[in-house]
Parts: structure tokens; C-alpha cells; sequence
């Protein structure tokens, strides 16, 4: 039986998502008037191949890369990023989990801008379930599937990129103390598409995939990629988002 969800406030929901925007651009996404711009349902990215297409094309030349399956996959994990930053937020830092169902998006010289117009979300004790559900099943299996289309890649890097994007959303979070977001990340970790896609190791998490970064022209490794010798680096802090530049 799940534990009980009930609809949060318009105020709450507004409130949380400006406590989460001071935490970086990850976490952001704006309320009220989306204001001049091509703002679209997030829907959208999954259900148009032309759109996505366009977009995959606008990170592959925003990272400088020729290959079209680095920037898709770049666009992923950032994607990725950006809605367990704000799910996983919210339930940590505010007890309120936004409704990512009714994102907006547009895409900005290769970067994705999100926006909730109406500021919906919920509360409770089951949120956890919910943002499960919400994220994987209504949003990132969707995103995996429609990039599979326009670019034909494995499907276990692209769930490594959620598994990574999910470890990373949860260390920036706890910070070096707390392990709040770490214990709910774990719990979404145990999900069939996630669970073999990364390794405990010591403190932390190291990939089974590469997220491909190393072939864009600034290069560089995350500090849980899979083409790392073990125990060269710190290890599972996730992908870091900064450094690529999602």
C-alpha cells in the first residue's frame, strides 16, 4: 500500500523551487510568465524526433564535437541532471515533490531552460514512489527511447547516464555531511533499468558505461567513469554536469 501523497500548495511548490535555484542552475526552473521564447511541453522532446534532433545538434556544437552520439548523450545526462536535481531537491530540502509532468522546456544555444507555469507538486510520505514513477517511467524511459531513434546507441549507456546524473544530484545535495538525498537516491537506484548500471564502490559509485565525454574537444573523465583504472580517483561522486557543461 503506498504511503499517503496529497497536493501541495501553489505558494509551497513556488517556495521550493526558489530554494532550489539558489543552489545553481541545475536546479533551476522558473515560475509564473515564461515570458517571450519557444517554450514547449517537455513532452515535446520525447514525441518530436525533428525537435530532439535539433537539440542534439545545438550540444554537439556547443561542446565542439562532430560525433553525434557524444552529444546525445550529453544531452541525456544533463537532462537527466536537471530533473533528479529538482525532484530529488525538493524532497530532501522541502518535503514537496514538483510536478515535472508539467515542465516546459526550450532549448538555448544547446541548453536546456525549464519552466513550470503553473507551480503543482505534492507532499507527504510517499513521494519517493511518486518521483520514481514520474521520472523514470514518464520522462527519462520516454527520453532514452526517442534518442535511441534519432541515434542508435546502447541503451545501457544512456540508463548509466540517469544512474550517474542521480548519484551526482545526491552528493551535490548532502554536501559532506548529510546523507539524505544519497538514501532516497539509493532507493531509486534499486529500479531494473538502474540497478546494473553502476558498482558500489568504497564510499561511493563507479559506472559499468561511459557517458562518452572523453571524445568532445575539452575532454576529461567524471570522477565515476568506467574507463578510469579502479581506485585511481575519488571515486562516485557521479558526473559532474559543471564540468561538461550541460
Amino acid at each position: 500500500m503506498r504511503a499517503e501523497v496529497t497536493a501541495a500548495s501553489r505558494c509551497a511548490v513556488t517556495s521550493t523551487l526558489a530554494t532550489l535555484a539558489g543552489l545553481g542552475p541545475y536546479f533551476t526552473a522558473t515560475t509564473g510568465d515564461p515570458g517571450p521564447g519557444d517554450w514547449r511541453p517537455v513532452r515535446d522532446l520525447y514525441d518530436d524526433a525533428h525537435a530532439l534532433a535539433g537539440v542534439v545538434g545545438h550540444v554537439g556544437a556547443r561542446i565542439g564535437s562532430t560525433e553525434y552520439r557524444v552529444a546525445a548523450s550529453t544531452l541525456s545526462l544533463g537532462y537527466a541532471a536537471r530533473l533528479w536535481s529538482l525532484t530529488l531537491g525538493g524532497i530532501v530540502r522541502a518535503g514537496i515533490l514538483p510536478d515535472a509532468d508539467r515542465l516546459l522546456w526550450r532549448d538555448t544555444d544547446g541548453r536546456i531552460d525549464l519552466h513550470l507555469a503553473e507551480p503543482v507538486g505534492w507532499g507527504g510520505t510517499g513521494l519517493v514512489d511518486v518521483a520514481r514513477e514520474m521520472v523514470l517511467d514518464r520522462h527519462l524511459a520516454p527520453l532514452v527511447a526517442a534518442i535511441r531513434t534519432v541515434e542508435p546507441m546502447s541503451d545501457r549507456l544512456l540508463w548509466g547516464n540517469a544512474a550517474s546524473a542521480l548519484i551526482g544530484a545526491a552528493r551535490m545535495l548532502d554536501g559532506a555531511s548529510d546523507t539524505a538525498a544519497m538514501r532516497v537516491a539509493e532507493t531509486m537506484l534499486r529500479d531494473s533499468r538502474l540497478i546494473d548500471t553502476v558498482d558500489r564502490q568504497g564510499d561511493g559509485y563507479r559506472r559499468r558505461s561511459c557517458c562518452l565525454f572523453y571524445r568532445t574537444p575539452v575532454s576529461g573523465y567524471c570522477g565515476d567513469c568506467a574507463l578510469i583504472p579502479p581506485h585511481a580517483p575519488e571515486p562516485g561522486e557521479g558526473s559532474d554536469p559543471a564540468k561538461i557543461g550541460h
